[in-house]
């Protein structure tokens, strides 16, 4: 017996219709931001500066890091002085991280826990932390 056309178009429709239905995917994970604030122990001596930032750089390499920039306060001239800008301190780092799991990895990575303990924190005299998600 003969389907008709008309009998079968509900069907092919609703097969249409199922195949464009998306299957929800997971939102990826928010991008962690880092910046530090350091103070050295010896304030505006341009050789330690230089030490922590060349010693600091290779953690840039490190699993679940996008981006990591280190720096010294940026001289600009401003019309006006602000009572909000801090150039008192001697170097700032600003990493990107896949997300923030992947930052706590990074923080166990026996590669940072080196070099944090053995080569910057003793040029260190206090810092400041800021985290940020997207």
């Amino acid at each position: 017996m003969p389907v008709s056309l008309k009998a079968l178009l509900p069907a092919v429709w609703l097969g249409l219709l199922a195949g464009c239905a998306s299957t929800p995917t997971a939102e990826p994970a928010p991008r962690l931001h880092h910046l530090v604030v350091v103070w050295l122990k010896q304030p505006g001596d341009a050789q330690l500066r230089n030490q922590y930032i060349q010693a600091s750089q290779p953690l840039a390499k490190l699993p679940g890091v996008l981006a990591y920039d280190v720096g010294t306060p940026a001289t600009i001239q401003r019309a006006h002085a602000s009572k909000a800008l801090d150039d008192s301190y001697d170097v700032a780092v600003s990493a990107v991280y896949e997300s923030p799991q992947a930052f706590a990895v990074f923080l166990q990575d026996p590669e940072y826990q080196r070099i944090a303990k053995e080569v910057l924190r003793p040029l260190v005299d206090k810092y400041k932390v800021y985290d940020f998600v997207e």
